[in-house]
Parts: structure tokens; C-alpha cells; sequence
């Protein structure tokens, strides 16, 4: 009789564990309070030769299954989850499922082995293009600093001549004004552009500044601005069209006259890159709590959630993200496996080495030295 009711009562548990969903909260693993929940779930998959297919945090799943198999040697598939919870769904084990992974494995090697194989083509490709890039750009620089020793020469000849000639007692003529501000040709310096940057080949037409692109090389000549730009294994140019403070973060100057493009030009007044810019260090204090600046902060970098703790300057870590509004700035860090934030209190140098502007308002630490 004892027999049968023990029969009875594991066809019942069987199906029921068989169905079974569980989902544990991130507190609730993280604390502990979840290890007696995966080490049962743990035992009766071993018993039953059920499989847990279990959804996590990739940083989580060796913890996980040293839980799980605490209660027994369950079959466990582990998958990564975006979500901080442990989602145990319980499956059947079948023999044709269990061959599934070592085909998908299989499946899996060969297509990241032609993507890496893809991969080193592209790599190869942009190298050699690079090269090219490098290459061409020596040679405009050469041909340009040719030009310019050409004209310091002449420069220095006349100015020689001039100084052998006497000066007239009176002067009978004067230069006409028109002819002393004769202004550049653009024309005749747009012909010099396509000449040495494209062998002779004309240009694709105009290039608004907010089209730029990193990478962009901007040549300058007087009034007139080219951009030359990789186009698979060509060089395309275009005429910049469009005011572009030359001094911006977002230019690096590579040589005379020559600057590379190393983000999007957003708005019209930018950033000026550390030589150029005379911006005082920033003062700033937690916002009080009706303080409009307070709740936009909070609104875009914690969900609008209330911020209430605060970090001085000298406590800035390698890795920390500075979002910076009207005398208040937020401090987001990446602490284990969570990200907090801080009010950032103190005074803030903008311009030092150890910050790097990303983009506009937003700084990225970059050693602990920052002060």
C-alpha cells in the first residue's frame, strides 16, 4: 500500500515539475535567498531527466549552475538574458534534442571561422586602402611644400632686386588700390586641388559641414575648402560648402592647411579643441531639489528616478561617464554589475588630459588622476 501511494504521489509531482516556470528577481539571487529554489529545481530535473534551460546575465550563469548542480546533476542550457532575474523553464530531454547542440556547435564554428575569414579580408582591404590614402596624402604634401619654398624663393629674390634698386626721389605713380587687393583665383585654386588630390579628375560637386564624416581630410587654400573622402578604393572630393570653425574638437590638424574630420560636426558652435579654448573650470554642486537643471538630469541618465548621493572631483575613477548641465553635472559608474550615480561636487577642469569630450556636454574619464 505504502508502494503505491509513493507511486501515486511522483506521477503527480512529475507533470507539475514538468510545467514549471520559475522566475527569480536579481535581489533575490544576488542575496542568496535563491540557491534552495535552483539547488530543488536542480534535483528534480536529475530525477526526472528533465532538462532547465535557464535566462541570465551572461556574468551570472557560472554561479547559476554551481546552484543547480548543488541539488543534483540536472542537464542545464544556459542563455544569456538582458533582464537582472534567473528565468528556469523545464524541458524534455530527448535524444534528438540532445544532438542539437553539438550540430549547432558545429554550425556555430563554421560560420564565426568565415566570418574571422571575412573579417581579415575587410582588415586587409582597409589596410591597403589606408596605405593608399597615406601615400596620395604624402604626395600632396610634398607637392605643396614644393609649392610653398618655390614661393618663399621668389619672394626672397624680389625683396633681393628691390633692395639693389634705388628708391626715386618722387614717386610717379602709385599702384592702383584694386590691383594691391587683387583677391585669390578660387577657380584656378579648385583646378590645383583636383589636379594634385585627384590626378586631374573633377570634383563630385558640394559637401554641407554637417555631412562630414570621420575620416574626411578638409584641405584649405584661401577661400576655397576641399574635402577628400575614401570611396571604396578611390578618392572622391568635394567643395565645402558652409562656415566651419576650423579650431572645433572635432577637426585634428595633420599638417599645414590640413585637418582630419574625427566626428560629425553637430551645431554650429562646438567645442573648441584644448589649445584654442579659454573655458574656466566648471563649479559644480548638487541642484537643489526643485531645480529644473535636477530633474532633466535625473529624467535622461537615471529613469527619473531621485539621485541623492554626491562625489567629489578627486574621487573620479578610470571609466566614469560625466553628464554636465547648468552647474550641476551627473557621474555614471559601472560598479560590478550595476551602475550607479553621483551629483559631482568640486571644481571640474574640462581641458585636462586625463577627460576626453564625447560628444557634446558629455566626458569620458580616462585615468584616476583627475582633479
Amino acid at each position: 500500500m505504502l508502494k503505491k501511494l509513493m507511486l501515486a504521489a511522483a506521477l503527480i509531482a512529475t507533470p507539475a515539475f514538468a510545467q514549471q516556470n520559475t522566475d527569480i528577481s536579481g535581489a533575490h539571487f544576488l542575496s542568496g535567498e535563491g540557491d534552495a529554489t535552483l539547488a530543488a529545481l536542480g534535483r528534480q530535473a536529475a530525477a526526472s531527466g528533465k532538462r532547465l534551460v535557464i535566462t541570465a546575465p551572461s556574468d551570472w550563469h557560472a554561479k547559476i549552475a554551481a546552484k543547480v548542480r548543488a541539488g543534483g546533476k540536472a542537464d542545464v542550457v544556459m542563455r544569456e538574458g538582458f533582464y537582472e532575474n534567473v528565468l528556469v523553464r523545464v524541458e524534455d530531454a530527448s535524444a534528438k534534442t540532445a544532438a542539437e547542440p553539438d550540430r549547432t556547435a558545429k554550425a556555430e564554428a563554421e560560420k564565426s571561422r568565415a566570418e574571422a575569414e571575412r573579417a581579415k579580408a575587410e582588415a586587409e582591404k582597409s589596410r591597403a586602402e589606408a596605405d593608399k590614402a597615406k601615400a596620395e596624402a604624402d604626395k600632396a604634401k610634398a607637392e605643396a611644400d614644393k609649392a610653398k619654398a618655390e614661393a618663399e624663393l621668389a619672394k626672397a629674390r624680389a625683396q633681393q632686386q628691390a633692395a639693389q634698386v634705388p628708391k626715386p626721389a618722387v614717386v610717379a605713380t602709385a599702384p592702383a588700390p584694386a590691383a594691391a587687393a587683387a583677391k585669390p583665383d578660387a577657380d584656378e585654386i579648385r583646378a590645383r586641388f583636383e589636379q594634385s588630390l585627384l590626378g586631374g579628375r573633377s570634383a563630385e560637386g558640394t559637401l554641407a559641414v554637417g555631412a562630414l564624416q570621420p575620416g574626411d581630410t578638409i584641405y584649405v587654400d584661401g577661400p576655397v575648402r576641399a574635402v577628400t573622402r575614401r570611396d571604396g578604393l578611390r578618392a572622391v572630393l568635394y567643395w565645402l560648402d558652409g562656415d566651419l570653425d576650423l579650431r572645433r574638437s572635432e577637426l585634428k590638424g595633420v599638417g599645414e592647411n590640413r585637418y582630419q574630420v574625427l566626428s560629425a560636426i553637430r551645431g554650429e558652435n562646438g567645442t573648441l579643441r584644448r589649445e584654442f579654448d579659454n573655458t574656466p573650470a566648471l563649479a559644480l554642486r548638487e541642484p537643489a531639489a526643485d531645480a529644473p537643471v535636477r530633474a532633466t538630469l535625473e529624467r535622461n541618465f537615471n529613469d527619473g528616478r531621485v539621485i541623492s548621493e554626491t562625489l567629489p572631483t578627486s574621487r573620479l575613477l578610470g571609466g566614469d561617464v560625466i553628464y554636465v548641465g547648468d552647474g550641476a553635472a551627473v557621474v555614471v559608474r559601472r560598479e560590478g554589475t550595476r551602475q550607479s550615480r553621483y551629483w559631482l561636487e568640486g571644481s571640474l577642469d574640462t581641458r585636462q588630459a586625463g577627460l576626453h569630450a564625447d560628444g557634446a556636454n558629455k566626458y569620458r574619464v580616462l585615468s584616476d588622476s583627475v582633479r
